[in-house]
């Protein structure tokens, strides 16, 4: 189904704006940047200047979210790639098409790339004790040190090795299974091929080598033929497959690229790519991703605040992933919860009054948005939401507004994490579609800290077609395109008022999940 922001209708659109396409050999080329998400697709037409010429997206939901599943109909999501791919077909002379989509998520297929079954992402349940049991397998220390990642189950890893013991007829019959990206890689272009940011999600990549850990291999019993091939971020995977291409209305020569995390490529998309710059990407999802050398965040640090280490699209550089499972999927679920009655087209309008009504002095409520578990500080995929403080007097704006709170709250945490690791981050680069002008005034208040924007709304799209323009020759390297394609946008600073009661309450705020943390656990038995 084709949908927009929370349901409205999807449609093609003129960008940011309109610029001058590459000119190569007397033709005009354009990139194509493909985000897939746990909410949705979307893609975006992308001239070398930066310069959006259209995008188009598709909204889906989880196909299934009882007993703590969490899962995506891989049908689905390959129906709204193509619906998002054929909507551009007209926007230009594609050159490229750039995957950058989720991690974790695993899809059994065949030779032929129809999924086996649904795909289980990250915030499954399933694959706890199996990730439990790797983690006494292999050690803490050691785990960390070959994969540079904080074991928690949100990785593949505990998830395959579930999928073989509970599904073993679909596990037997895959001929592959891979995340989201090298599985749309695969039908689009015939490779099987994922980028070594994406595979390091699986908690079975060694960051040390750029390859499949053996002994993880071993240990978990998952045979590599089971995986796709890992290259560098940016690399041609081959070209669109022929059929593919005259059912989209595509160029038979538009190259497949393998992108990256979609983390990492709304990094890019945000103008983040030096040493000691940081994004922070507000989705379903929401996270900070700084780029570092692998010796500043070292291994004990991992562990310690639960912030993972992957490679990043430059080589020899690494980028953080510190992150918090809800952010702009609890807006959803508020609109689903407390909205029912409203008209679907008339949703947006109706946040926009939501935010206009909104006091500017804190709510005084502290909301713990567990809704799927905690990830980054905590790792608790057993920790559930809360909300304290209300009375008679709370209104349903007071709510909404503690959801983005809360939010910023977490990720409060989740920064001191990063500066106790000994990173430097004096702003952030916020991007994504769930931010609004009230939120990201929310948000620099909370953190008291200034908060940049870019023009751009499609960065994850963006920083996808920036790796699509380097792989096409427009550009040595992302250092040269990023500042090629990227315009800065507003910039939020804090109302040092509010920002002072914020700082009082966060000191409430830590002490929320070790007081209930057992309540939670017990509510979940």
């Amino acid at each position: 189904m084709q949908t927009g922001i929370f349901g409205g209708p999807g449609v093609l659109f003129s960008g940011d704006s309109i610029g001058k396409a590459y000119l190569y050999g007397g033709k005009s080329y354009m990139h194509i940047g493909l985000d897939i998400g746990t909410s949705g697709t979307k893609a975006a037409i992308v001239d070398t200047d930066g310069a959006v010429a259209g995008s188009f997206q598709v909204s889906y939901g989880f196909a299934d979210t009882a007993d703590g599943r969490r899962v995506l109909d891989a049908g689905e999501v390959w129906e709204a790639v193509k619906t998002c791919l054929k909507a551009l077909g007209s926007c230009g002379q594609a050159e490229t098409i750039t995957v950058s989509t989720l991690g974790e998520a695993i899809v059994p297929i065949n030779r032929e790339g129809e999924p086996l079954a649904f795909g289980i992402t990250g915030t499954d349940r399933r694959g706890i004790e199996e990730t439990a049991a790797l983690e006494e397998s292999v050690g803490l220390s050691q785990l960390i040190d070959i994969t540079g990642l904080n074991p928690t189950s949100i990785y593949s890893a505990g998830k395959l090795v579930w999928m073989k013991r509970e599904l073993t007829e679909v596990y037997e019959a895959a001929w592959k299974i891979p995340l989201f990206q090298d599985y749309v890689i695969y039908r689009l272009c015939g490779h099987a091929v994922i980028d070594y940011a994406s595979a390091s999600r699986t908690q079975l990549f060694d960051i040390r080598i750029m390859d499949w850990s053996e002994k993880l291999l071993e240990i978990t019993g998952i045979g590599r033929e089971k995986l796709s091939k890992p290259v560098p971020a940016g690399t041609v995977a081959g070209e669109i497959r022929k059929e593919i291409a005259s059912e989209l209305g595509l160029p038979a020569s538009v190259k497949i690229v393998a992108g990256s995390h979609d983390h990492i490529c709304n990094a890019l998309g945000s103008g983040v790519c030096e040493v000691g710059s940081c994004a922070n990407t507000v989705g379903t999802t929401e996270g900070l991703t700084a780029v570092l050398e692998r010796e500043q965040l070292p291994s004990e640090y991992i562990g310690k605040y639960q912030i993972s280490c992957e490679p990043f699209v430059r080589p020899g550089l690494f980028n953080t992933v510190a992150w918090e499972n809800t952010s702009g999927v609890l807006l959803r679920w508020f609109a689903e919860e407390f909205m029912k009655e409203e008209p679907a087209a008339e949703l947006i309008a109706t946040f926009g009054k939501l935010n206009g009504r909104m006091k500017k002095e804190p709510t005084g409520l502290l909301l713990l948005p567990h809704f799927s578990g905690a990830a980054s500080p905590h790792g608790d995929g057993r920790s559930k939401g809360a909300i304290l403080g209300l009375t008679l007097d709370t209104e349903r704006e007071d709510i909404y507004k503690a959801l983005m709170e809360g939010a910023n709250m977490e990720l409060a945490l989740i920064l001191e994490g990063l500066t106790k690791a000994g990173l430097t981050v004096d702003h952030l680069v916020s991007t994504g579609g769930a931010l609004s002008p009230q939120l990201l005034q929310i948000k620099a208040d909370v953190l008291d800290m200034e908060i940049r924007t870019v023009k751009s709304r499609q960065t994850g799209a963006l920083g996808s077609a920036i790796l699509g323009a380097v792989a096409a020759g427009a550009y040595k390297d992302v250092c040269e395109a990023v500042p090629a394609m990227v315009r800065t946008g507003d910039i939020y600073e804090p109302d040092p008022g509010r920002s002072r009661i914020y700082k009082e309450q966060l000191s409430l705020y830590r002490q929320i999940y070790p007081a209930i943390a057992g309540i939670s656990h017990g509510l979940g038995a």
